[in-house]
């Protein structure tokens, strides 16, 4: 019975997974398609910019263009920000970065730019505060009720045995980087986390 437990709930997480990345693409289409829209706005601002001026220039007075043009570069401004802000909530989605050194965008978890080797700082980890309970169960009156009752609430010392190994995780044989403590994979040439070289 266990075994199609598992092969369900392996299932369940794969359609989980799926579902979720199905989703953070499309949430990501729709920004790219909302930022792609808001450049075309920008270029018809530069358009109209570069109209007002040429304008001004015909009339050989270009300080007149200045009513025309401020308004639209303050509105370019603006876009820029919007822009902006959905570039911030793309690489949310993704979990990434951009290298302050090169522009370069990595993942969140990068601690070394893969581009120009920038040293990205440690990320901050917020511990959540642990709560513990001071309530103390009080004890039965009846000792030989309380033994009754343990010896008959106990599971059998074979579905002990045989739960623990369900539930302990498995291993995976991995090496470890000696300057970091960092699992390192078989094929591993260099540590991910401090880029020492694994080979000696």
């Amino acid at each position: 019975m266990s075994f199609f437990k598992k092969i369900t709930d392996t299932v369940s997480k794969g359609v989980t997974t799926a579902t979720e990345k199905a989703q953070q693409t499309v949430e990501i289409t729709k920004l790219n398609n909302q930022i792609s829209g808001k450049r075309k706005d920008i270029d018809k601002l530069y358009a109209a910019i570069g109209e007002a001026v040429y304008e001004a220039y015909l009339a050989k007075d270009l300080s007149a263009s200045e009513d025309q043009v401020r308004p639209k570069c303050e509105e370019i401004s603006a876009i820029r920000e919007e822009i902006a802000g959905l570039d911030a909530r793309i690489k949310a989605i993704r979990n990434e970065k951009d290298c302050e050194s090169c522009g370069k965008r990595v993942s969140e978890e990068t601690r070394f730019c893969p581009s120009c080797g920038h040293a990205f700082p440690p990320p901050v980890v917020e511990k959540e505060p642990i709560q513990v309970d001071l309530h103390v169960p009080e004890e039965p009156h009846g000792a030989e009720t309380s033994e009754a009752a343990e010896a008959s609430d106990s599971p059998d010392v074979s579905d002990a045995a045989i739960s623990a190994e369900e539930e302990s995780p498995r291993v995976d044989q991995r090496q470890i980087c000696n300057s970091c403590g960092t699992p390192l994979y078989a094929d591993s040439h260099f540590c991910p986390a401090c880029g020492q070289s694994t080979r000696a």
